[in-house]
């Protein structure tokens, strides 16, 4: 309910931000989906902590910038780990890939931050 009311007030950019973000965790969900390599729960973690933070916020717009910033940050470090796996390493191009993945990722949680900034400074 909390939720419905702050959606209907909110900023062109607060919802542009939240809509970023519900993409990019859903094509995480996707990709991991179909990838299928078992590295699958790192993703999803990367996925709890932007939802862990978002409702630690209370969804305010100053602190929904500072957790996707956080979870930005989280995903290079996963694309950085993914990209030295071993069983990434064994495919061809497969570290090139990961580190292009993690880095359009955290782009877009990136650009989630920004846009949940401008909404705070709005106010």
């Amino acid at each position: 309910m909390i939720l419905l009311a702050k959606s209907q007030t909110a900023s062109r950019a607060y919802r542009v931000g939240l809509g970023l973000a519900a993409l990019t965790a859903f094509v995480t969900v996707w990709t991991t989906i179909v990838r299928d390599d078992g590295q699958g729960a790192a993703a999803f973690m990367v996925i709890l902590a932007a939802a862990v933070g978002a409702l630690a916020v209370r969804m305010e717009a100053a602190g929904m910038a500072r957790a996707m910033a956080g979870v930005a940050v989280m995903q290079v470090t996963l694309g950085l780990l993914f990209a030295t796996a071993p069983s990434t390493i064994a495919q061809p191009g497969g570290p090139a890939r990961a580190l292009v993945w993690g880095a359009v990722l955290a782009g877009s949680w990136l650009a989630s931050a920004a846009c949940f900034r401008r909404a705070s400074r709005k106010r």
